[in-house]
């Protein structure tokens, strides 16, 4: 098995979505036959309120037309950049963007050593993180329990993606993550880092990347019969390439910590034709 490294980010095309250069910047996306909003916000990782607020001709509405270009904003949380104005230190950055300076400095280590920013410079705001005590509130009231499934479902045959570990720290729904409210299309499973991650079905892998601009750290998606669609996200690494067969069980990645997460874990997610489903409710 071996490190499927993928290109560094740069402006991509995924399913429809034209994704800018820069991880968090907002993306575009032209709406194709057949498609929801629904469908929309649940690949750039939104809710349907968040693309809505982004789109004024959404407000009050569900219904998208072919031909229509929407902005998807950036996920919370996620890395962004700023263009310093006259006035501006990395303090004063930092302060505005609710992350701390050692975070700012490891983003941008030209400005160790107390070199000044100038006018005019693109900044990296990184990611912000969720506190240890975020974390813990989030594990107390989240918290809940699954058993493993290996058998036949009434969805065609599940298997959960990890094997003895089955402890969810965040489940499927709207949530608040540092004072963010946000869908949360999937389920959190606790494991330690480099745990094997299988294939909950057997199918085609659409997506083998580092994600970082919605998030997701290095995610895997694969495509499976009848519609279904499974994402594995945040992973330490990927074991699988873009447009290969995978068989239901095999190890298509190892449990990470990358992106927009509040410790190691697995980030779990089933859709039918891009629309959203309770992982939960497959086993």
């Amino acid at each position: 098995m071996k490190n499927v490294l993928c290109a560094a980010l740069c402006s991509l095309t995924l399913s429809g979505l034209l994704l800018t250069s820069w991880a968090g910047a907002a993306t575009s996306y032209r709406v194709r036959p057949g498609d929801t909003l629904g469908q929309i916000a649940a690949r750039a990782g939104l809710s349907v309120k968040q693309v809505q607020a982004a789109n004024p001709r959404l407000r009050g509405k569900t219904v998208v037309q072919a031909g229509w270009v929407l902005t998807l904003p950036a996920r919370p949380g996620a890395a962004t950049q700023y263009r310093v104005r006259s006035g501006d230190s990395l303090s004063v950055i930092a302060k505005r963007y609710d992350v701390s300076l050692s975070q700012l400095l490891r983003a941008n280590p030209k400005y160790a050593g107390g070199k000044p920013v100038q006018v005019g410079v693109l900044v990296k705001i990184p990611a912000r993180t969720v506190t240890a005590s975020s974390s813990r509130s989030l594990s107390r009231t989240s918290a809940a329990t699954v058993r493993t499934a290996s058998t036949s479902s009434r969805a065609g045959g599940w298997l959960w993606p990890l094997s003895r570990y089955n402890a969810i720290s965040s489940g499927y729904g709207e949530r608040t993550l540092e004072g963010d409210s946000e869908m949360h299309y999937g389920v959190d499973i606790v494991a330690p880092i480099g745990t094997p991650v299988r294939a909950a079905r057997s199918g085609r892998v659409l997506e083998s990347r580092p994600d970082f601009e919605r998030g997701w750290g290095w995610t895997v998606v694969i495509e499976h019969q009848d519609g279904w669609i499974t994402r594995y996200a945040h992973l330490s690494v990927n074991l699988i390439r873009k447009g290969e067969l995978v068989s239901q069980g095999q190890t298509i990645g190892r449990v990470g910590n990358t992106g927009r997460s509040t410790g190691p874990h697995l980030h779990f997610g089933t859709y039918l034709r891009w629309n959203p489903r309770d992982p939960l409710g497959l086993y």
